[in-house]
């Protein structure tokens, strides 16, 4: 574990970004850079009224001016701003920060805006036999049906005080971040499904006129 602590910029839609991995790998955000992609005017009162203390820094920071005291949250702080925020551009910026830049700085230890590690694969399956295709599909009903419940119970969750207390206990980051890969899988899942279904319709169609 490295005792540096690395300060990184990035920029979202030409609005700038600054992220502070710490001696512990966690990430703290910078609050004002934040607020303004979320179009909170004013940052300290909706960090008083959001964020749990607990997730507040406060950090030197070299900018343009020299170095100046500012105020970062961790992770789950960051969520319940973009959650709470009204502005359009919240959605896209959640997806940006937990799906790309994320993932990208904790595999890498950066993030490149060109790269296209983090692109899940078009699913695709190349069996010999009927039976197969079949076996292979229920296994990705299956999967999407465990997707769904686990997704389905991460949204319940949000709705009481139990992420408070995984908080405390394992770190919000994980119930947060667990959103993200669950819709993407599913997204997938059910592309497969739909178009394989249709196929293999199409295939048993076929062999019945055969027979």
């Amino acid at each position: 574990m490295s005792n540096q602590i690395q300060f990184k910029s990035f920029s979202f839609k030409d609005l700038p970004v600054r992220i502070i991995t710490d001696q512990n790998l966690d990430f703290w955000f910078c609050a004002n850079d934040v607020c303004a992609i979320l179009d909170y005017t004013n940052p300290r009162q909706a960090i008083q009224k959001n964020c749990n203390p607990k997730g507040v820094s406060i950090r030197d920071t070299l900018t343009a001016g020299g170095t100046q005291s500012m105020i970062y949250i961790n992770e789950p702080n960051l969520y319940r701003l973009i959650i709470k925020s009204r502005k359009p551009e919240a959605e896209p910026f959640e997806t940006w920060v937990f799906e790309e830049v994320l993932p990208q700085i904790r595999k890498t230890g950066k993030y490149e805006v060109q790269s296209q590690q983090l692109a899940l694969p078009e699913p695709s399956i190349y069996v010999d036999n009927l039976a197969q295709s079949e076996e292979v599909l229920a296994l990705f009903i299956k999967m999407y049906s465990y997707c769904f419940q686990a997704h389905e119970m991460q949204e319940k969750l949000q709705r009481t005080n139990i992420p408070a207390q995984m908080e405390n206990q394992i770190g919000g980051q994980y119930l947060y971040n667990f959103k993200y890969p669950l819709e993407q899988t599913m997204t997938k899942a059910k592309k497969f499904i739909q178009s394989n279904t249709e196929r293999l319709a199409l295939v048993k169609a076929f062999n019945h006129l055969l027979d």
